[in-house]
C-alpha cells in the first residue's frame, strides 16, 4: 500500500522508486500483485506515461486512511516510543524553511522516533493533499478552506532587502533610501508562487508594481538563486522578514512609499481530533 502511493503521488514509477529507495522493478511487482488481489486496474498507460485510473484515485484516498489508522493503533500500544509514525507536512519551501523547522522541533520534543517528511508543493497542492488525507499538516498563506481545521500561526511582513555589497546598502547604510532611486536598480522576483499567495498586488512577490515599477533584470524559480543574486549584490529583493534574516540579508529603510505587504501564515489539518498523536501536538502548537 505504501508502495502503491508513492507512485499514485507522482504518477511515475521510476522517480517513485528512487524517492522511497527501492529498485523500480520491486515496485512495479509490487502493484502488479496489488491489482491481482483487488482485481482491478490501478494505472492505466497515457503515451510513455501512467495515471490513476478512477479505480486507482478511490484507493489513494483510501489508502492514505488506511496506513494512518495501522500508525495510529501502533502509536496507541507503545506510545510516544512508537517509531513507526510518519508524519507528513506540505508547503511552499519558503514556509518550510522557517515554520516547518520550527514545527520539526516540537514534533521531535513530543514524538522522538517519529519521521518527517517535508513535501514542497504549492499551496493549491497541498490544501488537496491535507483534504485527501495523503498529508497530517500544511503551511498556508490563504483564507483556510472552511472544511479544514486551521490555527494561525504568525503574521508575517515584507521587506526590500540587499547584499552589504551592494551600491545602495553601500550609500546609504542604515539610513532611509528614496523609493524613486530605489526603483533603478535591478530586482530579482520569482516567476511562480513560491513565496505564498499574494493578495492586492500586481506581483508574485508582494510589491506593487503597478505603483511604483521596478527594473525586474532577474526572474527565478528557486529561493537559493534568488538569496544567492542577492548576497552577490547583483539585485535587490523583496521578501519575507523571516527568510531574509534566515538568509543573512540586509533590509532596507525605504521612504516614499506607502505600501507593504503582509501575510498571515496558518497551519491547516483535516481533523487533527482524528488521530491521538496528531491531536496532542495541535494541542502544543
Amino acid at each position: 500500500m505504501r508502495y502503491f502511493l508513492a507512485v499514485a503521488e507522482i504518477e511515475n514509477v521510476n522517480k517513485a522508486a528512487k524517492i522511497i529507495n527501492v529498485s523500480a522493478g520491486s515496485l512495479s511487482k509490487a502493484i502488479s500483485r496489488l491489482e491481482d488481489e483487488l482485481q482491478t486496474q490501478l494505472f492505466s498507460r497515457v503515451g510513455r506515461g501512467i495515471q490513476l485510473t478512477p479505480e486507482g484515485r478511490l484507493l489513494k484516498q483510501k489508502a492514505a486512511h488506511i496506513i494512518q489508522l495501522e500508525e495510529e493503533a501502533r502509536f496507541e500500544l507503545k506510545g510516544k516510543e512508537s517509531s513507526s509514525i510518519n508524519i507528513y507536512i506540505s508547503s511552499e519551501e519558503v514556509l518550510q524553511t522557517t515554520f516547518g523547522l520550527n514545527l520539526a522541533k516540537v514534533i521531535t520534543n513530543q514524538l522522538p522516533n517519529a519521521k518527517v517528511h517535508f513535501l514542497l508543493r504549492s499551496e493549491d497542492k497541498a490544501i488537496e493533499q491535507v483534504r485527501e488525507g495523503e498529508v497530517h499538516l500544511a503551511f498556508i498563506t490563504q483564507p483556510p478552506p472552511k472544511d479544514l481545521t486551521a490555527k494561525k500561526i504568525s503574521q508575517v511582513n515584507f521587506s526590500t532587502c540587499a547584499s552589504k555589497k551592494h551600491t545602495l546598502y553601500k550609500k546609504y547604510g542604515k539610513n532611509s533610501v528614496p523609493v524613486d532611486e530605489l526603483i533603478e536598480h535591478p530586482f530579482v522576483s520569482p516567476d511562480t508562487a513560491i513565496l505564498g499567495r499574494i493578495s492586492s498586488s500586481t506581483s508574485l512577490d508582494g510589491w506593487r508594481d503597478d505603483k511604483f515599477p521596478r527594473k525586474i533584470k532577474y526572474k527565478v524559480s528557486g529561493l537559493k538563486l534568488m538569496e544567492n543574486l542577492i548576497h552577490q549584490g547583483l539585485a535587490l529583493g523583496y521578501l519575507p522578514d523571516h527568510f531574509i534574516e534566515e538568509a543573512g540579508l540586509t533590509p532596507l529603510k525605504i521612504k516614499g512609499c506607502p505600501y507593504s505587504c503582509k501575510q498571515t501564515i496558518r497551519l491547516i489539518s483535516k481533523d487533527p481530533n482524528q488521530l491521538s498523536w496528531l491531536r496532542n501536538l495541535w494541542g502544543k502548537l
